[in-house]
């Protein structure tokens, strides 16, 4: 699989997501500009590729491309983290041990990253957040 590849297969996985309004969901550099909801949750998808390293070889190299995909969640700083670890639990769901072709997802992980005043984004607005992440190999 190419890089392109494995981005499309991993954004259109996460665009059959029904834990969450896609509206509410930031992607990598979509066409418009993304601003968060005033309540609720909202969503943010960052697929990380790895190094990728030569895993064989017959007649030319087989090459393996391992990754992350990381779904940080957001909700409002002091409105509780029920809502959230749903949320981190439908995306374990929906994303671990997923495979499409030669792309295979492996066991989800929850990252609390907490509260504080630049959570989520840069000018501070007190978000409180849970990242999900995905480890990933292709090939």
């Amino acid at each position: 699989m190419t890089f392109d590849q494995i981005r499309i297969a991993i954004t259109t996985r996460m665009t059959t997501f029904a834990g969450i309004e896609q509206a509410r969901i930031e992607y990598p550099n979509q066409p418009g500009i993304f601003t968060p909801p005033d309540t609720g949750l909202w969503c943010r998808l960052s697929i990380l590729p790895g190094t990728s390293f030569m895993a064989g070889m017959a007649d030319q190299p087989y090459t393996r491309k391992p990754g992350l995909i990381v779904v940080q969640c957001f909700a409002r700083a002091r409105t509780g983290v029920k809502a959230l670890a749903v949320l981190a639990d439908a995306l374990e769901a929906h994303f671990a041990y997923w495979t499409f072709g030669d792309l295979e997802c492996l066991e989800a992980s929850q990252v609390n990253v907490g509260a504080g005043d630049t959570a989520g984004r840069p000018e501070g607005t007190g978000f409180y957040q849970i990242n999900v992440s995905i480890p990933y190999r292709a090939g």
